[in-house]
């Protein structure tokens, strides 16, 4: 799967969030359908999410927080990033991993 296609598909016809505190946010309201972290996320920021969100399957990529962000076409490091809506991209078919 072609990520940053896929992200950048998600991001122009549906919802993504970016941020460790809009991601979490977005768990805690139930709005979450899949949580995207870099490989250098925070893990006790990780443990969090998977502990008090257990139903939101979460994928870390290989990927560092400067290449997911230039993956989403940001000019910032995005460490955590939350799909709402994936639109018409196939994220939703990421397995969870962590």
């Amino acid at each position: 799967m072609d990520l940053a296609r896929h992200l950048k598909q998600s991001m122009g016809t549906g919802k993504v969030l970016f941020g460790q505190r809009q991601t979490m946010s977005a768990c805690t309201k139930g709005d979450a359908r899949l949580v995207i972290v870099a490989a250098n996320c925070p893990a006790n920021y990780i443990s969090e999410l998977t502990e008090g969100h257990p139903d939101v399957p979460i994928h870390q990529v290989q990927m560092v927080n400067s290449q997911l962000g230039a993956a989403c076409a940001k000019p910032f490091p995005v460490s955590a990033l939350c799909v709402i809506d994936p639109g018409q991209s196939d994220l939703l078919s990421l397995s969870p991993n962590v």
